[in-house]
């Protein structure tokens, strides 16, 4: 099985605790205008509302954060303001990385590249990676696309930015229909970080499946053992020393990208 040499990764809710960010704001707004209903499931609403909005065509993220927070706040009787609506769609750049997201990227980064695939505007995207505090490969966005994931644009563009070959490239993401059943249908493999312990819905399955991303830590390093076992002694003996087997050519750049 080939190493991973680009890892992919969905931002918000892979990375950035988009739920608990977007629970914070609906508060807020709640709280100004003295209401009283279950905050804990807007999110999962809003997501379906967000979906039926994208597939209208493409407009930048930040209208479609707008129109989403407008059409969920409708359902409830509710008439935001334009106000309203943008302190909604501001509140994105604030939002947390989940605990562990520096963490293990800063690890993940020492083994091969990483990037990321999302749907949203470039100047949202930024403040985002600020607070994440890692510098990416290549991040790739909707606005960059015009298009939103689950369509396979995003990957596309990605394989002719990096020109890897895809079982070199594992995505890692939270959402099973905008990230999951895509890269799959293209043929990459996939962790699903099921934060939720959520079931599929579908009968696509991931490669791997995690609650966190700490675990691919440990995937990537099993997988370079895995690697070494398999290679023939001598090969193992001229990597260390630095040569390929072959015509003793220096591997050192080789080594970089491979080293634990």
């Amino acid at each position: 099985m080939p190493q991973f040499s680009l890892l992919t990764f969905d931002c918000y809710g892979t990375l950035i605790d988009w739920e608990s960010g977007m629970k914070n704001t609906l508060r807020t707004l709640a709280k100004k205008r003295n209401l009283s209903f279950d905050i804990e499931s807007l999110p999962q609403r809003y997501i379906e509302i967000e979906l039926e909005i994208e597939k209208e065509g493409y407009r930048k993220y930040r209208e479609v954060l707008e129109i989403g927070v407008r059409r969920l706040f409708e359902e409830k009787g509710i008439i935001l303001s334009s106000e309203e609506e943008k302190i909604f769609a501001n509140s994105i750049t604030t939002w947390p990385p989940f605990e562990e997201t520096t963490e293990v990227l800063n690890k993940l980064k020492e083994k091969c590249k990483l990037a990321i695939l999302s749907n949203i505007d470039e100047n949202l995207i930024k403040h985002s990676i600020k607070l994440i505090g890692v510098e990416f490969d290549g991040v790739i966005t909707a606005e960059q696309m015009k298009s939103y994931k689950p369509s396979h644009a995003h990957w596309k563009r990605m394989m002719e930015v990096f020109n890897v070959p895809k079982e070199n490239v594992l995505h890692v993401a939270a959402s099973y229909v905008h990230d999951i059943v895509p890269a799959k249908e293209l043929g990459f493999r996939v962790a699903w970080i099921n934060r939720k312990d959520e079931r599929p819905k579908g009968n696509i399955k991931p490669d791997y499946e995690f609650r966190d991303l700490r675990p691919l830590i440990n995937l990537l390093k099993n997988e370079f053992l895995f690697l070494r076992k398999r290679m023939p002694k001598h090969s193992q003996d001229y990597q260390r020393k630095g040569y390929d087997p072959k015509g003793k050519t220096l591997l050192r750049k080789k080594m970089r990208a491979t080293k634990l």
